[in-house]
């Protein structure tokens, strides 16, 4: 136990442990994908018979809400640097893909270690149109095996892109499994990572 913890005290673990980050459900969960908030106010489109204004047309984005999210993601670690990326299904979002920043080991626990996004890192979860959702994970391993362990911790939101511009909240993730399937050419191992997230995210 004690070299595997040298190893990855070495290993940026990539990030590939984070997130967090996303959600099985059925087509019903991500039916709310486009809100009513978001449609042209159709007062806009109202003018007296007399005005000389122009038809404002945009689509004004309503104020944020506070939604329940939840993920069910798989990645894996890159196999010649620190990172990894992932793929799965988020409220919201529909299908994701997502790259993991770095990460580091900050703490040793019994049985394992503690492990979160190095500092001015940031996950990028990418929606079904091209949506961006940041963020950052804080996690705890407890091994297992010398090759397995189990894991929870918390998502934080941090921003995105698009419709979610300005995100915030978190999810917990819940039923984390981690499996060492390799090893890059510095002798530091590549994890392959799975885990269901449950939170909320306002946007």
């Amino acid at each position: 136990m004690k070299s595997m913890k040298q190893i990855i005290g070495k290993s940026v673990l990539g990030a590939a442990f984070i997130t967090a980050f996303f959600v099985t459900s059925s087509c019903n969960q991500f039916s709310d994908a486009y809100d009513s908030n978001e449609l042209v106010d159709k007062e806009t489109l109202i003018l007296s018979p007399d005005s000389n204004e122009l038809i404002d047309i945009a689509a004004r984005k309503g104020n944020k809400v506070t939604r329940p999210v939840r993920i069910t993601l798989e990645g894996i670690d890159n196999a010649d640097g620190p990172g990894g990326t992932f793929t799965g299904l988020m409220t919201h979002l529909g299908k994701i893909t997502g790259v993991v920043a770095p990460g580091e080991v900050y703490a040793e626990v019994v049985g394992g270690f503690k492990f979160r996004t190095i500092a001015g890192g940031k996950d990028i979860i990418y929606a079904a149109n091209g949506d961006e959702v940041w963020s950052t994970s804080d996690l705890t391993f407890i091994f297992t095996s010398e090759t397995t362990a189990v894991y929870n911790g918390l998502i934080t939101f941090i921003g995105g892109t698009g419709r979610f511009e300005g995100a915030s909240g978190f999810m917990e993730i819940e039923n984390g499994a981690l499996e060492f399937v390799g090893q890059r050419p510095d002798g530091s191992p590549i994890g392959a990572i799975s885990h269901v997230g449950n939170g909320k995210i306002t946007y």
